[in-house]
């Protein structure tokens, strides 16, 4: 594999009286050193840390189900006349998003001067989508989103890129999509219950201005003050954030195209989640609620505290449709209904991952 130097060097920013540091990344062992170094991503799959997250998710999950009244039978009997034909499509559906969110982080990367024309050659939209496809299989298996990172030295290894540059672009992706999950979700949930909050939604909206919030103040600080930050970071590291600062504010150019594969990529998420209900014979579903419901799912995988938000997205599913029904908004919809949708919605969007992300992660190791 080709070894680049690593020459990017962050703008010089003299507003913000920056100190001079430089630019070029120490050497590195993870990168370009062929199939002989150890893979990050096997010292995680069964330590402590890892095992702890799962047993948690799980605990969280049968909490939730001994708290409504499910049978299980039903549920079994409910999930054998799935229309194979919706849930094929909402399967292929979901796969689909990984070409878009590729797109979008080709976008990205090239917004920060890597791509045609510079030495650092980046892989086809199918090779990245395989290097999203594989952070979020890690996301999948161990808490605290370090399939994000994982990401970053993969794109490393295969394009002799920045990490830390990569790295800021992957975080500004998570602030758009953050900003834009919030705003889907307020005008989900005001269509979806006409201005009438239950408390319960109001939690979710509460959570999600927080983390907006955060989002937005964090974004204005490193723009603002990149110059008082840098001094607060030691010495050592300070080439490291200056190529992180420059990945994370520079990203945020050509933002209509970034924009429409951003709504795109939610507008697939939603598609899914309507092909799962639509495979239980649910036709009588608001698009509101099903967007809501969506939304608020893919904000609860954010949580760090478990794999991929096991335990807590499926609570949210089968919470949000219960409290939908009981307000005339998902007719059909009862709790071994609700618990059906979150079963075959996360056998999508979580367990078929863990097995074609394991597939991929052994064929692109050997390979």
């Amino acid at each position: 594999m080709t070894e680049y130097p690593a020459t990017d060097h962050p703008p010089t920013d003299k507003a913000a009286n920056r100190p001079a540091v430089a630019t070029i990344e120490p050497p590195s062992t993870d990168a370009g050193s062929g199939g002989s170094e150890t893979d990050p991503l096997a010292k995680k799959f069964f330590n402590i840390r890892t095992v702890l997250s799962f047993a948690f998710g799980l605990g969280v999950l049968l909490f939730a189900l001994s708290r409504v009244d499910v049978d299980a039978e039903q549920i079994v009997a409910r999930l054998r006349t799935t229309n194979l034909v919706y849930f094929g499509a909402a399967l292929v559906t979901y796969y689909a998003t990984f070409l878009v969110r590729a797109l979008r982080w080709r976008k990205l990367l090239e917004n920060v001067g890597y791509g045609e024309g510079t030495p650092f050659a980046l892989p086809p939209v199918r090779g990245i989508a395989e290097i999203v496809m594989l952070s979020w299989f890690a996301n999948c298996i161990v808490p605290a989103k370090l399939g994000d990172a994982y990401r970053a030295y993969l794109l490393k290894r295969e394009a002799g890129v920045s990490f830390s540059k990569t790295f800021g672009t992957i975080l500004a992706e998570r602030i758009i999509d953050m900003l834009m999950l919030f705003v889907l979700l307020v005008g989900s949930v005001l269509l979806a219950f006409s201005g009438a909050l239950p408390t319960v939604i109001l939690s979710i909206m509460q959570v999600g201005i927080v983390l907006a919030g955060v989002v937005v103040v964090g974004l204005l600080s490193m723009r603002r003050m990149g110059g008082q930050i840098i001094r607060l970071v030691p010495e050592r590291f300070r080439a490291q954030y200056a190529l992180f600062e420059e990945g994370t504010l520079g990203s945020f150019r050509a933002l209509p195209l970034v924009l429409t594969l951003s709504m795109a990529g939610w507008a697939i998420e939603a598609s899914r989640l309507f092909l799962v209900c639509l495979s239980l014979g649910l036709t009588g579903l608001s698009p509101a609620i099903v967007l809501f419901v969506a939304l608020a799912s893919a904000l609860l995988t954010t949580l760090p505290v478990t794999p991929a938000g096991l335990g807590f997205v499926e609570t949210s599913i089968v919470g949000i449709l219960i409290l939908a029904a009981s307000f005339g908004l998902a007719p059909g919809v009862n709790e071994n209904v609700a618990t059906s949708v979150a079963i075959l919605d996360r056998a999508i969007s979580y367990w078929s991952l863990i097995v074609v992300g394991s597939i991929l992660y052994v064929v692109t190791r050997r390979r």
